[in-house]
Protein backbone atom coordinates (compact mmCIF):
# COMPACT_ATOMS: atom_id res chain seq x y z
CA UNK A 1 0.00 0.00 0.00
CA UNK A 2 1.19 3.23 -1.16
CA UNK A 3 0.16 6.55 0.17
CA UNK A 4 1.10 10.38 -0.51
CA UNK A 5 4.23 11.84 1.04
CA UNK A 6 4.63 15.87 1.60
CA UNK A 7 6.76 15.63 -1.28
CA UNK A 8 4.06 14.45 -3.57
CA UNK A 9 1.43 16.46 -1.98
CA UNK A 10 3.90 19.78 -2.80
CA UNK A 11 4.52 18.42 -6.85
CA UNK A 12 0.86 17.77 -7.56
CA UNK A 13 0.38 21.25 -5.88
CA UNK A 14 3.53 23.18 -6.99
CA UNK A 15 4.03 24.74 -4.13
CA UNK A 16 7.45 26.28 -2.75
CA UNK A 17 8.63 24.65 0.35
CA UNK A 18 8.89 27.89 2.02
CA UNK A 19 5.08 28.66 2.03
CA UNK A 20 3.83 25.48 2.89
CA UNK A 21 6.27 25.41 5.79
CA UNK A 22 4.83 28.89 6.88
CA UNK A 23 1.58 27.33 6.88
CA UNK A 24 3.03 24.99 8.92
CA UNK A 25 4.62 27.06 11.56
CA UNK A 26 7.95 25.14 10.71
CA UNK A 27 11.09 25.78 9.29
CA UNK A 28 12.42 24.41 5.42
CA UNK A 29 14.51 22.46 7.56
CA UNK A 30 11.72 20.26 9.10
CA UNK A 31 9.80 20.35 6.24
CA UNK A 32 12.38 18.95 4.38
CA UNK A 33 13.08 16.19 6.64
CA UNK A 34 9.22 14.94 6.51
CA UNK A 35 9.41 15.16 2.50
CA UNK A 36 11.88 12.58 3.25
CA UNK A 37 9.70 10.36 4.84
CA UNK A 38 7.11 7.83 3.38
CA UNK A 39 4.34 8.89 6.03
CA UNK A 40 3.30 11.93 7.32
CA UNK A 41 2.12 12.63 10.71
CA UNK A 42 -1.70 12.84 11.23
CA UNK A 43 -1.15 16.50 13.35
CA UNK A 44 0.20 17.80 9.88
CA UNK A 45 -1.70 15.90 7.63
CA UNK A 46 -5.07 17.13 9.54
CA UNK A 47 -3.14 20.92 9.43
CA UNK A 48 -2.50 20.49 5.81
CA UNK A 49 -5.94 19.18 4.69
CA UNK A 50 -7.14 21.87 6.50
CA UNK A 51 -5.74 24.95 5.07
CA UNK A 52 -5.52 23.57 1.52
CA UNK A 53 -9.11 22.65 1.49
CA UNK A 54 -7.99 18.67 0.96
CA UNK A 55 -10.25 15.79 1.79
CA UNK A 56 -9.40 14.28 5.44
CA UNK A 57 -8.57 11.20 3.71
CA UNK A 58 -5.75 12.89 1.34
CA UNK A 59 -2.56 11.27 3.08
CA UNK A 60 -4.13 7.74 3.62
CA UNK A 61 -5.46 6.80 0.27
CA UNK A 62 -4.02 3.71 -1.43
CA UNK A 63 -2.13 4.85 -4.42
CA UNK A 64 -1.82 1.83 -6.09
CA UNK A 65 -5.45 0.95 -5.33
CA UNK A 66 -6.61 4.62 -7.21
CA UNK A 67 -3.69 3.66 -10.04
CA UNK A 68 -5.44 -0.12 -10.34
CA UNK A 69 -9.09 1.08 -10.47
CA UNK A 70 -7.74 4.09 -13.75
CA UNK A 71 -5.97 1.41 -15.65
CA UNK A 72 -9.12 -0.89 -15.42
CA UNK A 73 -11.44 2.06 -15.92
CA UNK A 74 -9.77 2.25 -19.35
CA UNK A 75 -10.22 -1.13 -20.62
CA UNK A 76 -13.55 -1.39 -22.68
CA UNK A 77 -15.34 -4.59 -22.75
CA UNK A 78 -16.26 -5.86 -26.01
CA UNK A 79 -20.09 -4.87 -27.33
CA UNK A 80 -19.85 -9.12 -28.68
CA UNK A 81 -17.52 -10.89 -26.42
CA UNK A 82 -18.14 -14.01 -28.83
CA UNK A 83 -16.87 -12.20 -31.54
CA UNK A 84 -13.93 -10.71 -30.13
CA UNK A 85 -12.62 -14.30 -28.50
CA UNK A 86 -13.06 -15.47 -31.90
CA UNK A 87 -10.55 -13.00 -33.63
CA UNK A 88 -8.49 -12.92 -31.11
CA UNK A 89 -8.38 -16.98 -31.22
CA UNK A 90 -7.75 -17.26 -34.68
CA UNK A 91 -4.92 -14.51 -34.37
CA UNK A 92 -3.81 -16.91 -31.64
CA UNK A 93 -3.68 -19.73 -33.63
CA UNK A 94 -2.34 -18.32 -36.54
CA UNK A 95 0.76 -17.04 -34.74
CA UNK A 96 1.33 -20.73 -32.93
CA UNK A 97 0.73 -22.80 -36.69
CA UNK A 98 3.94 -20.15 -37.89
CA UNK A 99 6.11 -20.97 -34.88
CA UNK A 100 5.13 -24.46 -35.10
CA UNK A 101 5.81 -24.34 -39.53
CA UNK A 102 9.02 -22.40 -39.01
CA UNK A 103 10.43 -25.33 -36.62
CA UNK A 104 10.13 -27.47 -39.41
CA UNK A 105 12.33 -25.18 -41.93
CA UNK A 106 15.37 -27.21 -41.28
CA UNK A 107 14.40 -30.39 -41.40
CA UNK A 108 12.32 -29.88 -45.16
CA UNK A 109 15.88 -28.22 -46.19
CA UNK A 110 17.89 -31.06 -45.36
CA UNK A 111 15.02 -33.31 -47.28
CA UNK A 112 15.28 -30.81 -50.38
CA UNK A 113 19.19 -31.63 -50.72
CA UNK A 114 18.43 -35.87 -49.96
CA UNK A 115 19.86 -35.75 -46.24
CA UNK A 116 17.80 -38.03 -43.83
CA UNK A 117 17.47 -37.02 -40.52
CA UNK A 118 16.26 -39.51 -38.00
CA UNK A 119 13.40 -39.89 -36.41
CA UNK A 120 14.37 -38.90 -32.92
CA UNK A 121 15.10 -35.30 -34.99
CA UNK A 122 11.70 -34.51 -35.51
CA UNK A 123 10.63 -36.03 -32.17
CA UNK A 124 12.36 -33.47 -30.75
CA UNK A 125 10.53 -31.01 -33.35
CA UNK A 126 7.29 -32.34 -31.75
CA UNK A 127 8.22 -31.76 -28.12
CA UNK A 128 9.59 -28.22 -29.14
CA UNK A 129 6.45 -27.50 -30.58
CA UNK A 130 3.98 -29.00 -27.65
CA UNK A 131 5.74 -26.70 -25.37
CA UNK A 132 5.24 -23.89 -28.04
CA UNK A 133 1.53 -24.73 -27.79
CA UNK A 134 1.53 -25.21 -24.01
CA UNK A 135 3.10 -21.72 -23.17
CA UNK A 136 0.73 -20.26 -25.91
CA UNK A 137 -2.38 -20.65 -23.93
CA UNK A 138 -0.55 -18.22 -21.13
CA UNK A 139 0.08 -15.24 -23.74
CA UNK A 140 -3.45 -15.92 -24.66
CA UNK A 141 -4.90 -15.27 -21.16
CA UNK A 142 -2.59 -12.90 -20.31
CA UNK A 143 -3.28 -10.60 -23.51
CA UNK A 144 -6.90 -10.85 -22.95
CA UNK A 145 -6.65 -9.78 -19.60
CA UNK A 146 -4.33 -6.67 -20.54
CA UNK A 147 -7.30 -5.31 -22.91
CA UNK A 148 -10.23 -6.22 -21.36
CA UNK A 149 -12.17 -6.37 -17.89
CA UNK A 150 -13.04 -10.04 -18.11
CA UNK A 151 -11.87 -11.94 -15.80
CA UNK A 152 -13.10 -15.02 -13.85
CA UNK A 153 -11.31 -18.32 -14.92
CA UNK A 154 -9.58 -16.84 -18.25
CA UNK A 155 -6.21 -16.97 -16.32
CA UNK A 156 -7.12 -20.74 -14.08
CA UNK A 157 -8.16 -21.89 -18.04
CA UNK A 158 -4.45 -21.09 -19.59
CA UNK A 159 -3.81 -24.37 -20.22
CA UNK A 160 -7.11 -25.69 -21.23
CA UNK A 161 -7.04 -23.41 -24.31
CA UNK A 162 -4.18 -25.38 -26.32
CA UNK A 163 -5.29 -28.99 -24.84
CA UNK A 164 -9.03 -28.48 -25.44
CA UNK A 165 -8.78 -26.61 -29.39
CA UNK A 166 -6.32 -29.31 -30.55
CA UNK A 167 -8.00 -31.99 -29.54
CA UNK A 168 -11.48 -30.54 -30.77
CA UNK A 169 -10.01 -30.40 -34.22
CA UNK A 170 -7.83 -32.96 -34.97
CA UNK A 171 -9.68 -35.37 -36.74
CA UNK A 172 -10.09 -32.61 -39.54
CA UNK A 173 -6.02 -32.64 -40.12
CA UNK A 174 -6.55 -36.63 -39.65
CA UNK A 175 -9.26 -36.86 -42.81
CA UNK A 176 -7.17 -34.67 -45.13
CA UNK A 177 -3.94 -36.87 -44.53
CA UNK A 178 -6.89 -40.00 -44.83
CA UNK A 179 -8.38 -38.30 -48.30
CA UNK A 180 -5.14 -37.26 -50.20
CA UNK A 181 -2.42 -39.98 -48.89
CA UNK A 182 -2.15 -40.72 -51.91
CA UNK A 183 -0.43 -37.29 -52.63
CA UNK A 184 2.18 -38.40 -50.28
CA UNK A 185 2.56 -42.03 -51.24
CA UNK A 186 2.95 -41.26 -55.30
CA UNK A 187 6.05 -38.64 -57.06
CA UNK A 188 3.13 -37.82 -59.10
CA UNK A 189 3.29 -34.18 -59.79
CA UNK A 190 -0.38 -34.02 -60.32
CA UNK A 191 -1.29 -35.46 -57.05
CA UNK A 192 1.61 -33.69 -54.96
CA UNK A 193 0.27 -30.23 -56.31
CA UNK A 194 -3.40 -31.08 -55.72
CA UNK A 195 -2.17 -32.55 -51.79
CA UNK A 196 -0.34 -28.61 -51.78
CA UNK A 197 -3.06 -27.29 -52.64
CA UNK A 198 -5.55 -28.69 -50.76
CA UNK A 199 -3.69 -28.14 -47.55
CA UNK A 200 -4.55 -24.52 -48.03
CA UNK A 201 -8.03 -24.37 -47.31
CA UNK A 202 -8.19 -27.61 -44.92
CA UNK A 203 -5.35 -25.30 -42.76
CA UNK A 204 -8.14 -22.04 -42.61
CA UNK A 205 -10.88 -25.02 -42.13
CA UNK A 206 -8.86 -26.03 -39.09
CA UNK A 207 -8.05 -22.56 -37.78
CA UNK A 208 -11.92 -21.58 -38.31
CA UNK A 209 -12.84 -24.49 -36.18
CA UNK A 210 -10.74 -23.68 -33.68
CA UNK A 211 -10.99 -20.26 -33.19
CA UNK A 212 -14.51 -21.04 -33.06
CA UNK A 213 -14.02 -24.02 -29.96
CA UNK A 214 -11.60 -21.75 -28.03
CA UNK A 215 -13.84 -18.45 -28.42
CA UNK A 216 -16.74 -20.72 -26.91
CA UNK A 217 -14.23 -22.01 -24.20
CA UNK A 218 -13.18 -18.34 -22.98
CA UNK A 219 -16.93 -17.13 -22.84
CA UNK A 220 -16.99 -20.43 -20.51
CA UNK A 221 -14.20 -18.73 -18.61
CA UNK A 222 -15.55 -15.79 -18.00
CA UNK A 223 -18.98 -16.39 -16.99
CA UNK A 224 -20.07 -16.34 -13.76
CA UNK A 225 -19.88 -19.66 -11.84
CA UNK A 226 -23.73 -21.23 -11.66
CA UNK A 227 -25.89 -23.55 -13.98
CA UNK A 228 -25.02 -22.07 -17.23
CA UNK A 229 -21.54 -22.32 -17.03
CA UNK A 230 -21.58 -25.65 -15.80
CA UNK A 231 -23.85 -26.57 -18.95
CA UNK A 232 -21.09 -24.65 -21.04
CA UNK A 233 -17.96 -26.86 -20.18
CA UNK A 234 -20.36 -30.27 -19.94
CA UNK A 235 -21.11 -29.17 -24.22
CA UNK A 236 -17.49 -28.43 -24.79
CA UNK A 237 -16.06 -31.21 -23.20
CA UNK A 238 -18.60 -33.74 -25.11
CA UNK A 239 -17.12 -32.11 -28.28
CA UNK A 240 -13.80 -32.71 -27.28
CA UNK A 241 -14.42 -36.46 -26.43
CA UNK A 242 -16.41 -37.16 -29.77
CA UNK A 243 -13.54 -35.64 -31.69
CA UNK A 244 -11.00 -37.64 -30.13
CA UNK A 245 -13.36 -40.90 -30.90
CA UNK A 246 -14.06 -39.81 -33.95
CA UNK A 247 -9.77 -39.63 -34.78
CA UNK A 248 -9.71 -42.80 -33.29
CA UNK A 249 -11.75 -44.27 -35.40
CA UNK A 250 -10.62 -42.35 -38.62
CA UNK A 251 -7.64 -43.66 -37.97
CA UNK A 252 -8.35 -47.08 -37.65
CA UNK A 253 -10.61 -47.79 -40.83
CA UNK A 254 -8.39 -45.19 -42.59
CA UNK A 255 -5.33 -46.94 -42.18
CA UNK A 256 -6.58 -50.86 -41.54
CA UNK A 257 -6.92 -53.01 -38.46
CA UNK A 258 -4.05 -55.45 -39.29
CA UNK A 259 -0.53 -54.34 -39.16
CA UNK A 260 -1.33 -52.31 -35.89
CA UNK A 261 1.39 -52.58 -33.59
CA UNK A 262 0.76 -51.89 -29.16
CA UNK A 263 2.35 -48.77 -29.66
CA UNK A 264 -0.75 -47.80 -31.75
CA UNK A 265 -3.21 -48.85 -28.85
CA UNK A 266 -1.09 -47.26 -26.01
CA UNK A 267 -1.14 -44.18 -27.57
CA UNK A 268 -4.86 -44.64 -28.02
CA UNK A 269 -5.30 -45.77 -24.69
CA UNK A 270 -3.30 -43.22 -23.05
CA UNK A 271 -4.79 -40.22 -24.82
CA UNK A 272 -7.95 -41.32 -23.74
CA UNK A 273 -6.89 -41.44 -20.30
CA UNK A 274 -5.77 -37.92 -20.43
CA UNK A 275 -8.59 -36.47 -21.63
CA UNK A 276 -11.02 -38.09 -18.97
CA UNK A 277 -8.65 -37.15 -16.05
CA UNK A 278 -9.02 -33.17 -17.45
CA UNK A 279 -12.79 -33.99 -17.91
CA UNK A 280 -12.78 -35.37 -14.44
CA UNK A 281 -10.86 -32.79 -13.17
CA UNK A 282 -12.38 -29.61 -14.57
CA UNK A 283 -16.14 -31.03 -14.21
CA UNK A 284 -15.78 -32.67 -11.06
CA UNK A 285 -12.93 -32.12 -9.25
CA UNK A 286 -12.73 -28.22 -8.98
CA UNK A 287 -16.33 -28.65 -7.49
CA UNK A 288 -15.19 -31.41 -5.03
CA UNK A 289 -12.08 -30.40 -3.90
CA UNK A 290 -11.44 -26.57 -4.88
CA UNK A 291 -7.97 -26.37 -2.52
CA UNK A 292 -6.11 -28.85 -5.88
CA UNK A 293 -7.27 -25.97 -8.44
CA UNK A 294 -3.35 -26.38 -9.53
CA UNK A 295 -3.92 -29.75 -10.03
CA UNK A 296 -6.82 -29.46 -12.17
CA UNK A 297 -6.61 -26.54 -14.61
CA UNK A 298 -2.39 -26.99 -14.22
CA UNK A 299 -1.41 -30.15 -13.73
CA UNK A 300 -3.52 -32.57 -16.03
CA UNK A 301 -3.78 -30.42 -18.67
CA UNK A 302 -0.11 -30.02 -19.15
CA UNK A 303 0.29 -33.43 -18.60
CA UNK A 304 -1.76 -34.77 -21.16
CA UNK A 305 -0.38 -32.55 -24.04
CA UNK A 306 2.88 -33.02 -22.50
CA UNK A 307 3.47 -36.56 -22.00
CA UNK A 308 2.33 -38.62 -24.93
CA UNK A 309 4.91 -36.37 -27.42
CA UNK A 310 7.63 -36.92 -24.11
CA UNK A 311 7.02 -40.39 -24.23
CA UNK A 312 7.49 -40.40 -28.04
CA UNK A 313 10.63 -38.79 -27.81
CA UNK A 314 12.23 -41.22 -25.02
CA UNK A 315 10.91 -44.15 -27.17
CA UNK A 316 12.52 -42.64 -30.36
CA UNK A 317 15.74 -42.08 -28.23
CA UNK A 318 15.86 -45.78 -27.00
CA UNK A 319 15.58 -46.77 -30.69
CA UNK A 320 17.80 -44.56 -31.86
CA UNK A 321 20.34 -45.90 -29.15
CA UNK A 322 19.37 -49.48 -30.25
CA UNK A 323 20.15 -49.17 -33.59
CA UNK A 324 23.67 -48.03 -32.95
Amino acid sequence: MATRTLAQFRAERKLWRKDVAQTLGISEEALEALERSPQVPPEIAQKITAAYNLPPDYFAVDLDAVAAAAVQAQKKAPTRPFHYFFKVSFVWQLLVAFVGAFLLVPGSIFAAMGTTLPEVYYAVISLCQSVITLVSGIFLSSYIRKKTPFTGDLVPYRFLYPYLTNMSVGWVSLLYSLVFQKAFETENLTYLMGGTVMSVPILIVCLILGALYNAWLLQAAVEVPGTKKDKMLLRLFSVAIAAEVLCWLLNLFGFGFTGRTGTFYFNAVLSFLLLAAVTVGVLVGAKKKPQLEKLWFVGFPVLALFLPDAIAFVRQLAESFTAA
